[in-house]
């Protein structure tokens, strides 16, 4: 880890001039900001777009879109998705995802927050 966190630092400093704020400025698009935390390493699919919509829900950065926020194929969203039938038990985390993309095609990730808790706090 103290070597992923190096790097990030290093990331930071040549890219963004120190600033992590540069990563969302200028209101891009969705893909964009997603693209912008996989360029860090040991950062994957799920964490990089959990952190967009993080930045698109709670802080309120303006962005042109949010077709790129997917859902996170987590274990506690993935419960929900099932037992709500939306998905087969034995779907993979694609099926999961495209799901999400078939209800909200413009925002997908929307669920992610509340399918979370739902599955975290009353075992589905």
């Amino acid at each position: 880890m103290a070597g992923l966190f190096n790097d990030a630092l290093q990331l930071l400093d040549t890219k963004y001039s120190g600033d992590a704020s540069l990563i969302w400025k200028g209101t891009p698009r969705s893909a964009t900001i997603v693209l912008r935390f996989l360029e860090f390493k040991g950062i994957g699919v799920k964490i990089a777009t959990m952190a967009t919509n993080i930045l698109s829900r709670e802080f309120k950065i303006p962005m042109q879109d949010r077709i790129c926020i997917d859902i996170s194929p987590d274990v506690q969203v993935k419960r929900v998705f099932i037992r709500l039938g939306f998905i087969a038990k034995d779907a993979s985390n694609d099926q999961l995802i495209y799901t999400a993309r078939e209800f909200h095609p413009e925002y997908p990730g929307i669920f992610d927050l509340s399918a979370w808790e739902i599955g975290r706090k009353w075992y589905c």
